[in-house]
């Protein structure tokens, strides 16, 4: 498999730039060795686009100089990784050792079909197999791979999700591409048959109820619990020491669990394709308990004055209660009367995590919904508690 190896190396204001073309492999790390002895600086780049290959041998190599390197007090990265090379550093464990920056396939949406659109970005058709889920200006990369790592990580678990395949750039904003579904959006089949919400809220529960019947791996999907420690002491900047302490001590009440919630399940995130769900959007799936999955779907659905089923779905608000409703008394069905006490009681605070997630990573939503957060859902958060 070896093609050679050329190194191309510049000294920057004293951090050594090395471009390697070809293979690093057992044939050419005499080559890579050779030239890296010779280095005077401990900042290290090493720019990978050009490289199509690294074998076991290439990967000890980079590891001995990362930790020489590292002796020195100094740092090395490896941007530019193409996606064959970046998965034999996944596949080996050595993304999490080394400072990885990936080299992601440029796309235009230029001519591409419009599908639909939502609070992070919208979605293009590319081709006739794929469609890009293109995140807004502004949202950071990470956010991208996490949810083609969720997603994998689910179709794997049983969730019935489309395939992932990789993350793209276009121009200064990244997204996923997924399998093309030709499948029909949940919302748009309810918009188009509004006198059977109670059946479309039966086929949502139990949707809803399937996924978290699955347990999910603590160490694949982020503990949503947890997290949301986190998240909820980044509020300080508009909410005081007590209003934080009220929200931590309400989160705290939640039951643990390592079952599977989606945290972000409405009907737009939701396709039918032959009678047969298709879940989509896995940018938040988590473990945790169903909780934080009733309380997003009960702010969207089950608060008609603040028309976000309408916004967020196109459902008319008075139907997206109606279908709540139904919906409520479906899944609580096979639950015990405490539970749905406990949720009724602590809805609003239910409901509010949704908008704590959004301040936490979506800038652009912050101060509106800080509003909505601190004027309208805290004072029923307190009203209740």
């Amino acid at each position: 498999m070896s093609q050679g190896l050329d190194i191309v190396t510049k000294n920057n204001n004293g951090i050594f730039n090395i471009k390697l073309l070809g293979s690093l492999d057992s044939n050419t790390i005499g080559i890579f060795d050779s030239k890296v002895e010779t280095v005077k600086s401990n900042i290290i780049i090493i720019d990978m686009e050009e490289c199509f290959y690294i074998s076991s041998a290439g990967l000890r190599s980079l590891l001995i100089l990362y930790k020489n390197i590292i002796k020195m007090n100094g740092s090395m990265s490896v941007i530019n990784v193409s996606s064959k090379v970046r998965d034999i550093f996944e596949i080996t464990g050595f993304a999490q050792i080394l400072d990885v920056k990936n080299n992601y396939r440029e796309i235009s949406i230029a001519g591409c079909e419009f599908i639909s659109a939502g609070v992070c970005g919208e979605c293009y058709r590319l081709d006739s197999d794929t469609i890009v889920k293109l995140y807004g200006e502004g949202i950071d990369l990470k956010i991208a791979e996490k949810e083609k790592d969720l997603a994998k990580a689910a179709f794997v678990l049983g969730v019935p999700t489309a395939i992932s395949y990789d993350v793209v750039s276009y121009k200064n904003r990244f997204g996923v591409v997924y399998e093309m579904i030709e499948a029909q959006l949940f919302s748009s089949l309810i918009i188009q048959d509004l006198n059977n919400i109670s059946k479309h809220a039966l086929t949502l529960s139990t949707i809803t109820k399937s996924i978290h019947a699955i347990k999910g791996d603590p160490n694949t999907f982020p503990n949503l619990k947890e997290s949301f420690r986190d998240y909820i002491k980044q509020m300080n900047f508009f909410l005081n020491s007590d209003d934080i302490s009220l929200l931590l001590n309400k989160l705290e009440q939640l039951p643990d669990s390592e079952h599977c919630v989606h945290f972000d399940l409405h009907t737009s995130n939701i396709m039918i394709k032959n009678n047969e769900p298709i879940i989509i959007d896995m940018g938040d799936f988590s473990i945790g308990s169903y909780l934080f999955d009733i309380g997003l779907i009960y702010m969207i659905y089950g608060i008609p004055e603040l028309k976000i089923s309408e916004l967020v779905t196109k459902i008319p608000a008075s139907k997206g209660h109606e279908l709540w409703e139904y919906f409520v008394k479906d899944y609580f069905s096979d639950k015990t009367q405490d539970e749905y006490k406990f949720f009724d009681r602590n809805r609003f605070f239910l409901g509010s995590l949704r908008a704590i997630y959004t301040i936490t990573f979506f800038p652009k939503f912050r101060d509106e919904l800080a509003v909505n957060l601190k004027d309208f859902l805290l004072p029923k958060i307190k009203n209740s508690a």
